[in-house]
């Protein structure tokens, strides 16, 4: 199993993006479109990293709709030289590219893997919002889209209500009248499913994703886990990992008591608004 796979026909490209990640994820390379492919139907990769413009092998945008398409919980990563295409940015954002390292800046390797965790992170929450939450109003979608693309900034509801532009208190206010859980919890439970998708990783120990998530040490995320999940880490792998915790999650973690289930169906439609841009950290 492959973390990401890697198409970069340059050579000094693919170098300096193997220098900045083959240390911190799990890589194969591929030297066509066919054989990417190929390696995403067989390894199911957390994500792809692209260099869409090099003339030896041009990607066009209709491709990778299709790949999404085919793959849609697989993160997309464009790491291409955008000199003199900074118009296609738009069109990438139209194909629901997860992110984009742009070469021509001489991007240093902590911004490279930073900016390839945050599509990692904004594809998990885009699995999750399908997956599970849905059926549920937009404003709440788009909480625990967010909580689960910052779980690693240690945000708090401050964070969270800013980000979907209302105040802290008016943004209680909204989830309560449609019976969902708090911010609060929303934010615990974007760690978990981090966490739980982070520990899926063979070369993942518990210490690591705990620190890269803000728990005080890896003892702490196992509490958090038995508390909140009903099991270890270990035991979670055996449960099913990720799957595992999106199932709690739905039972017990998206709304308040047991009452709200269809509360929120009659209530109006909340006054909010997102950027089109805050699914993706800078």
């Amino acid at each position: 199993m492959s973390d990401l796979i890697l198409l970069q026909p340059d050579v000094r490209s693919q170098a300096v993006l193997r220098a900045a990640l083959e240390d911190h994820f799990l890589l194969s390379r591929c030297q066509t479109w066919r054989e990417l492919e190929r390696s995403a139907r067989r390894c199911d990769p957390l994500g792809c990293l692209l260099d869409i413009f090099d003339p030896r092998l041009p990607i066009p945008l209709s491709t990778l709709r299709r790949f999404r398409r085919k793959h849609p919980f697989v993160a997309l990563i464009i790491g291409s030289d955008f000199t003199g295409k900074e118009l296609e940015l738009y069109h990438l954002g139209r194909a629901n590219v997860d992110g984009v390292i742009r070469l021509e800046d001489n991007p240093t390797p902590r911004e490279i893997r930073k900016e390839i965790r945050g599509a990692l992170a904004s594809s998990l929450a885009e699995r999750v919002v399908q997956t599970v939450t849905r059926d549920l109003p937009p404003l709440a979608q788009e909480a625990v889209r967010w909580a689960i693309e910052h779980a690693a900034d240690r945000p708090q509801v401050s964070d969270l209500a800013s980000a979907l532009a209302l105040n802290p208190r008016s943004f209680l206010r909204e989830m309560k009248t449609m019976a969902m859980a708090p911010p609060r919890t929303l934010l615990l439970w974007g760690r978990l499913i981090h966490a739980s998708h982070l520990l899926e990783r063979l070369h993942e120990t518990v210490e690591g994703v705990a620190f890269g998530l803000g728990y005080a040490s890896g003892g702490a995320l196992r509490k958090a886990l038995k508390r909140h999940v009903g099991c270890n880490p270990t035991i979670l792998l055996k449960r099913g990992g990720l799957a595992w915790t999106l199932e709690e999650f739905r039972r017990k973690g998206l709304r308040r008591g047991s009452g709200g289930k269809n509360r929120w169906a009659h209530a109006g439609s909340p006054r909010w608004r997102i950027s089109p841009f805050a699914r993706r950290p800078s």
